[in-house]
């Protein structure tokens, strides 16, 4: 009978995939935190220090939605329409029809306004992270499937 022995870097790989899921989800979590946070008026005794910081508001829309976008690209299959790798990935889309949803959403809470601007920012966080993604994983000797 011959043995069956288990691929060392498939088990890493595993391990990696399972951390990195972890760790999306954590991200996520924290994420809906502080959207609640802000949905219900409290944003500013939380982070006030964001009013210090030149377009502060902006950069951590790009800060956090790119570190979400870049967790979940590496954490889910990330299926590219069409050849060029600057394409969006399904990952991305479904991010971005949840995130747009939540700026919509906020037209209708009193303590939030709809702002076009956070909208782009919130954009420009998930290409950065989509396409960090991309690259480091195009990188990685690790190449199996999820």
């Amino acid at each position: 009978m011959a043995a069956t022995t288990k691929n060392p870097h498939a088990c890493r790989h595993k391990f990696i995939l399972k951390i990195t899921r972890i760790t999306a989800f954590s991200f996520g979590f924290f994420l809906i935190a502080v959207v609640i946070i802000a949905d219900l008026g409290y944003d500013a005794k939380w982070w006030p220090f964001i009013d210090l910081i030149p377009y502060g508001d902006k950069l951590g829309h790009i800060g956090l939605f790119g570190t979400l976008g870049f967790l979940c690209n590496l954490a889910f299959p990330s299926r590219r329409f069409g050849y060029s790798p600057f394409l969006v990935t399904t990952t991305t889309l479904v991010l971005l029809a949840l995130i747009s949803l939540e700026e919509i959403s906020q037209a209708f809470i009193p303590a939030r306004s709809c702002d076009l601007f956070d909208w782009l920012a919130d954009l420009t966080g998930l290409a950065i992270g989509q396409l960090a993604a991309i690259a480091l994983k195009s990188r990685s000797p690790l190449k199996v499937e999820h």
